[in-house]
Protein backbone atom coordinates (compact mmCIF):
# COMPACT_ATOMS: atom_id res chain seq x y z
CA UNK A 1 0.00 0.00 0.00
CA UNK A 2 1.34 3.49 0.79
CA UNK A 3 4.64 4.79 2.11
CA UNK A 4 3.09 5.36 5.52
CA UNK A 5 1.30 2.01 5.69
CA UNK A 6 3.95 -0.71 5.46
CA UNK A 7 2.78 -4.23 6.07
CA UNK A 8 4.73 -7.18 7.48
CA UNK A 9 3.59 -10.59 8.73
CA UNK A 10 4.59 -11.53 12.28
CA UNK A 11 2.99 -14.37 14.20
CA UNK A 12 3.77 -12.76 17.58
CA UNK A 13 1.82 -9.54 16.82
CA UNK A 14 -1.30 -10.92 18.52
CA UNK A 15 0.64 -11.29 21.77
CA UNK A 16 1.94 -7.70 21.50
CA UNK A 17 -1.57 -6.42 20.79
CA UNK A 18 -3.08 -8.19 23.79
CA UNK A 19 -0.37 -6.82 26.09
CA UNK A 20 -0.98 -3.31 24.69
CA UNK A 21 -4.74 -3.65 25.25
CA UNK A 22 -4.15 -4.73 28.85
CA UNK A 23 -1.87 -1.73 29.43
CA UNK A 24 -4.42 0.62 27.87
CA UNK A 25 -7.22 -0.60 30.10
CA UNK A 26 -5.23 -0.81 33.35
CA UNK A 27 -5.51 1.70 36.17
CA UNK A 28 -2.41 2.40 38.20
CA UNK A 29 -2.59 3.85 41.70
CA UNK A 30 0.47 5.27 43.39
CA UNK A 31 0.39 5.85 47.14
CA UNK A 32 2.83 8.04 49.05
CA UNK A 33 3.33 8.53 52.76
CA UNK A 34 3.26 12.10 54.14
CA UNK A 35 5.97 13.23 56.54
CA UNK A 36 5.24 15.70 59.37
CA UNK A 37 7.59 18.66 58.97
CA UNK A 38 6.41 20.63 62.00
CA UNK A 39 5.52 24.29 61.57
CA UNK A 40 6.58 24.63 57.93
CA UNK A 41 3.73 26.25 56.03
CA UNK A 42 2.72 24.50 52.83
CA UNK A 43 3.67 26.32 49.66
CA UNK A 44 0.68 27.48 47.69
CA UNK A 45 -0.09 25.23 44.74
CA UNK A 46 -1.36 26.43 41.43
CA UNK A 47 -4.97 25.37 40.87
CA UNK A 48 -5.42 23.11 37.88
CA UNK A 49 -7.64 24.59 35.23
CA UNK A 50 -11.03 22.91 35.25
CA UNK A 51 -13.19 22.37 32.19
CA UNK A 52 -12.08 22.56 28.57
CA UNK A 53 -8.46 23.66 28.04
CA UNK A 54 -7.63 24.46 24.39
CA UNK A 55 -3.92 24.00 25.08
CA UNK A 56 -4.59 20.26 25.55
CA UNK A 57 -5.80 19.82 21.95
CA UNK A 58 -3.55 17.82 19.62
CA UNK A 59 -3.94 17.78 15.83
CA UNK A 60 -2.14 15.40 13.53
CA UNK A 61 -2.62 12.72 10.97
CA UNK A 62 -1.19 10.70 8.14
CA UNK A 63 -0.29 11.71 4.59
CA UNK A 64 0.77 9.01 2.16
CA UNK A 65 1.19 8.27 -1.52
CA UNK A 66 2.45 5.49 -3.74
CA UNK A 67 2.60 5.42 -7.54
CA UNK A 68 3.55 2.58 -9.87
CA UNK A 69 1.78 -0.72 -10.45
CA UNK A 70 -0.76 0.49 -7.90
CA UNK A 71 -1.75 4.05 -7.08
CA UNK A 72 -2.48 4.88 -3.47
CA UNK A 73 -3.13 8.29 -1.90
CA UNK A 74 -4.15 8.84 1.73
CA UNK A 75 -5.12 11.94 3.70
CA UNK A 76 -6.11 11.20 7.30
CA UNK A 77 -6.35 14.17 9.69
CA UNK A 78 -7.21 13.67 13.35
CA UNK A 79 -7.79 15.74 16.45
CA UNK A 80 -7.47 14.63 20.04
CA UNK A 81 -7.65 15.94 23.56
CA UNK A 82 -5.20 15.16 26.38
CA UNK A 83 -7.65 14.27 29.17
CA UNK A 84 -4.71 13.57 31.48
CA UNK A 85 -0.94 13.83 31.02
CA UNK A 86 -0.98 10.18 29.90
CA UNK A 87 -4.30 9.72 28.08
CA UNK A 88 -5.21 11.10 24.65
CA UNK A 89 -8.55 10.39 22.96
CA UNK A 90 -9.93 11.76 19.73
CA UNK A 91 -11.52 11.34 16.34
CA UNK A 92 -10.07 11.01 12.89
CA UNK A 93 -11.22 11.25 9.30
CA UNK A 94 -9.81 9.08 6.54
CA UNK A 95 -9.75 9.44 2.76
CA UNK A 96 -7.94 6.97 0.51
CA UNK A 97 -7.78 6.63 -3.25
CA UNK A 98 -6.68 3.23 -4.54
CA UNK A 99 -6.30 1.99 -8.12
CA UNK A 100 -4.77 -1.26 -9.38
CA UNK A 101 -5.00 -3.42 -12.49
CA UNK A 102 -5.82 -7.02 -11.70
CA UNK A 103 -5.75 -9.88 -14.21
CA UNK A 104 -9.38 -9.55 -15.34
CA UNK A 105 -10.43 -6.08 -14.21
CA UNK A 106 -9.27 -2.71 -12.96
CA UNK A 107 -10.19 -1.89 -9.36
CA UNK A 108 -10.64 1.73 -8.29
CA UNK A 109 -12.02 3.03 -5.03
CA UNK A 110 -12.49 6.31 -3.25
CA UNK A 111 -12.55 5.22 0.37
CA UNK A 112 -13.80 7.51 3.11
CA UNK A 113 -14.78 7.25 6.72
CA UNK A 114 -13.46 7.86 10.18
CA UNK A 115 -13.18 6.60 13.68
CA UNK A 116 -12.38 7.18 17.33
CA UNK A 117 -9.14 6.33 19.10
CA UNK A 118 -7.51 6.29 22.51
CA UNK A 119 -3.83 6.33 23.37
CA UNK A 120 -2.20 5.77 26.73
CA UNK A 121 1.41 6.95 27.17
CA UNK A 122 3.63 5.05 29.59
CA UNK A 123 7.35 5.16 30.35
CA UNK A 124 7.19 8.68 28.86
CA UNK A 125 7.18 7.87 25.14
CA UNK A 126 5.68 4.41 24.70
CA UNK A 127 2.09 4.21 23.42
CA UNK A 128 -0.76 1.73 23.93
CA UNK A 129 -3.34 2.31 21.17
CA UNK A 130 -7.00 1.27 20.70
CA UNK A 131 -9.12 2.41 17.72
CA UNK A 132 -12.50 1.80 16.10
CA UNK A 133 -12.85 2.71 12.41
CA UNK A 134 -15.69 2.60 9.86
CA UNK A 135 -14.86 2.95 6.15
CA UNK A 136 -17.01 2.99 3.01
CA UNK A 137 -15.36 1.67 -0.17
CA UNK A 138 -16.01 -0.15 -3.43
CA UNK A 139 -16.67 -3.85 -2.82
CA UNK A 140 -13.77 -6.02 -4.05
CA UNK A 141 -16.14 -8.69 -5.43
CA UNK A 142 -18.44 -6.20 -7.13
CA UNK A 143 -16.67 -2.83 -7.67
CA UNK A 144 -19.95 -1.24 -8.81
CA UNK A 145 -21.32 -1.56 -5.26
CA UNK A 146 -20.17 0.10 -2.04
CA UNK A 147 -19.40 -1.76 1.19
CA UNK A 148 -18.95 -0.67 4.81
CA UNK A 149 -15.90 -2.08 6.57
CA UNK A 150 -15.41 -1.96 10.35
CA UNK A 151 -11.94 -2.29 11.85
CA UNK A 152 -10.85 -2.57 15.49
CA UNK A 153 -7.15 -1.85 15.95
CA UNK A 154 -5.08 -2.70 19.02
CA UNK A 155 -1.37 -2.26 19.41
CA UNK A 156 1.34 0.03 20.56
CA UNK A 157 4.27 2.09 19.51
CA UNK A 158 6.67 4.87 20.28
CA UNK A 159 6.59 8.65 20.00
CA UNK A 160 9.57 10.93 19.61
CA UNK A 161 9.07 14.46 20.89
CA UNK A 162 10.07 17.34 18.62
CA UNK A 163 10.06 20.32 20.95
CA UNK A 164 7.67 20.58 23.86
CA UNK A 165 4.33 20.20 22.01
CA UNK A 166 4.97 18.26 18.78
CA UNK A 167 5.81 14.62 18.17
CA UNK A 168 6.44 11.97 15.55
CA UNK A 169 5.02 8.49 16.21
CA UNK A 170 5.24 4.97 14.87
CA UNK A 171 2.56 2.39 15.73
CA UNK A 172 2.39 -1.36 15.22
CA UNK A 173 -1.31 -2.28 15.07
CA UNK A 174 -3.36 -5.43 14.59
CA UNK A 175 -6.89 -5.34 13.12
CA UNK A 176 -9.11 -7.68 15.15
CA UNK A 177 -11.85 -7.53 12.49
CA UNK A 178 -10.03 -8.25 9.22
CA UNK A 179 -12.44 -9.12 6.37
CA UNK A 180 -12.24 -9.67 2.62
CA UNK A 181 -12.86 -5.95 1.93
CA UNK A 182 -10.52 -4.64 4.64
CA UNK A 183 -7.99 -2.33 2.97
CA UNK A 184 -5.24 -3.33 5.46
CA UNK A 185 -3.18 -6.47 5.92
CA UNK A 186 -2.20 -7.44 9.47
CA UNK A 187 -0.05 -6.23 11.09
CA UNK A 188 -0.14 -2.53 10.15
CA UNK A 189 2.72 -0.10 10.69
CA UNK A 190 1.42 3.45 10.92
CA UNK A 191 3.68 6.51 10.95
CA UNK A 192 2.17 9.85 11.94
CA UNK A 193 2.72 13.17 13.64
CA UNK A 194 1.02 15.37 16.23
CA UNK A 195 1.09 19.10 16.89
CA UNK A 196 -0.08 20.60 20.17
CA UNK A 197 -2.16 23.78 19.84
Amino acid sequence: MGIFNVYYKFESILRISIISLILLSSNYEIKAQAQDLGDISPTPTKDKKKGFDASRLVVGGILGAQFGSATFIEVSPNIGYMFTDNFLAGIGLRYQYFEQDFQFYKYKSNTYGGGVFGQYYFLENFIAHLEYELLNLNDLNNPEERANVTSIFVGGGYRSMMGSRSFFSILLLYNLNETFNTPYTNPIIRIGFGLGL
